[in-house]
């Protein structure tokens, strides 16, 4: 019977939210700062005009790589961008521990290598320091190993952009920092 109910507020939950998330749940004026999601890789830029679907974004110098199409961004896609000292993980809606990552701390990241930068390697392990947070839970580090491979990795999947906390090369962090 438990599980029913479970189940049943759980639906309850979607649909209550669902129209929300299909209307688009930010209204961006050109000038904001904002966020655009590409594979929980974030890249922080200003909005320059809204457009049918979503906004046309501008991104400044060293923002890359850009995996994505860098112009026209569909509203899903752009999330609002704010600064904070701390961000708290949340597992399992409080059932787990939080998580609690700050500015200045470092943290590791662990990738597939590209076999066109790194042949001898199927991952890499890559240190870096938290320099901002983002209020969505969005990390822009700054790299910390010293090895070729290790930079041109992170260089590769990350350099000037944020990273989701849920990103799967935070893994080895998450089960760290949950002992």
């Amino acid at each position: 019977m438990k599980r029913t109910r479970f189940f049943y507020l759980g639906w309850l939950l979607v649909l209550i939210q669902s129209p929300a998330l299909a209307a688009g749940k930010y209204h961006f004026e050109p000038g904001d700062a904002v966020l655009t999601n590409c594979r929980e890789i974030y890249t922080k830029g200003v909005v320059k005009a809204k457009v049918d679907d979503g906004y046309t974004v501008h991104f400044p110098k060293g923002s890359g790589p850009i995996q994505c199409p860098p112009f026209r961004w569909h509203a899903e896609f752009v999330l609002p961008y704010q600064s904070v000292a701390e961000y708290r993980l949340k597992f399992l809606g409080g059932l787990k521990n939080d998580l609690l990552f700050k500015v200045g701390e470092s943290v590791s990241f662990r990738f597939d290598t590209d076999r066109r930068v790194v042949n001898n390697q199927a991952t890499i392990d890559i240190d870096a320091q938290i320099t901002d947070i983002s209020s969505n839970g969005a990390i822009a580090v700054k790299l910390l190993s010293t090895s070729p491979e290790a930079a041109a990795t992170f260089w590769q999947s990350v350099g000037g952009n944020y990273v989701d906390l849920r990103h799967k090369s935070l893994e080895p962090e998450r089960a760290k920092r949950s002992r």
